[in-house]
């Protein structure tokens, strides 16, 4: 007998106007299930759930990131790129993997499918349910190591990495200091082939700053894996630096305008169109991100009001 170890569940606005999730399927014939994510406690001991969620309004007024980062990182997830949150190779508590992957989930566009992976355990029968459309499915995983049986490694770990050739997305996180750690991993440890890895869409580098108690939070950089072919050398795997952290004044870097080139590219539509959208995501980040900034709840009730209204 063979198990559905995922999950699925897709994103829906209620009557209230607030994006859910809501329950397609746990079942096949013959199959049953091991992780049910309904729970919120199974969440959390699967390390799907953080001790304390935040919405990305709260991390920016926090000052882990600015807006114009989270604005483009905003765009790209609603148009189906992929995500890697990447924290320290020090297994540090804390750190706010977790919390970062879960408040960027906020902004997959309604309707979105998510495929709850379980670590080494997994077998991939959600590719099997009918009527999974890959192309609005995301599959999570709730790390990509070998620290635990429930995060995934090795030939489970590469398989799921290969899902986005299928068409699906994914959303995960990883231990690694820098972008060309997590890159190696992906790469030359778990052997992701130069097309594949081409497809894993967004890299977030995230880590802790400073000895003072709390400690504080930073988004170190964040990438963008080029998807197209490099003709001169075919087997690279590029990575684009779409913000930088600078320590010496604690403030970000944005890409410059060949890079933007290369994101516009992406999304086919045109740099000035590309800047244009930004920052309307960057001014209501900003009005959300005031004070404390809103919570996860309201933060879903703002993403939906900025789409109805784009609409």
């Amino acid at each position: 007998m063979g198990y559905l170890y995922g999950y699925v569940f897709r994103y829906q606005r209620s009557a209230g106007g607030v994006s859910r999730v809501y329950w397609v399927t746990s079942h096949l014939e013959g199959k049953h299930c091991m992780f049910d994510p309904r729970d919120p406690y199974e969440r959390y001991y699967w390390h799907y759930e953080s001790r304390r969620p935040l919405s990305l309004a709260q991390i920016i007024a926090l000052g882990s990131v600015d807006a114009k980062t989270v604005a483009l990182i905003w765009l790209l997830l609603e148009n189906g790129a992929s995500l890697t949150v990447a924290g320290p190779t020090d297994p540090q508590p804390g750190v706010g993997k977790t919390t970062t992957l879960n408040a960027l989930l906020q902004f997959l566009p309604e309707g979105t499918a998510l495929a709850y992976m379980a670590g080494m355990y997994e077998d991939f029968a959600f590719t099997q349910i009918e009527g999974i459309d890959p192309a609005t499915t995301y599959a999570l995983c709730n790390e990509v190591s070998d620290h635990l049986p429930i995060y995934m490694w090795g030939r489970v770990a590469r398989r799921y990495l290969s899902l986005p050739a299928l068409g699906y997305h994914i959303a995960t996180s990883v231990h690694a200091d820098t972008i060309d750690e997590v890159m190696r991993m992906y790469t030359r440890t778990l052997r992701v082939g130069a097309e594949n890895a081409r497809r894993l869409g967004i890299v977030v580098n995230i880590g802790l700053v400073g000895r003072l108690y709390p400690p504080r939070r930073r988004w170190f950089s964040t990438h963008f894996i080029q998807p197209n072919v490099n003709p001169t050398n075919p087997e690279a795997v590029e990575p684009l630096p779409l913000s930088l952290w600078d320590q010496v004044d604690d403030s970000f870097l944005h890409a410059d305008d060949k890079i933007l080139d290369e994101i516009a590219n992406w999304l086919h539509i045109s740099r000035q169109q590309l800047k244009e959208e930004v920052l309307k995501r960057q001014k209501m980040l900003e009005e959300a991100s005031q004070g404390s900034g809103i919570d996860q709840e309201e933060m879903f009730e703002a993403v939906a009001a900025f789409r109805e209204q784009q609409a």
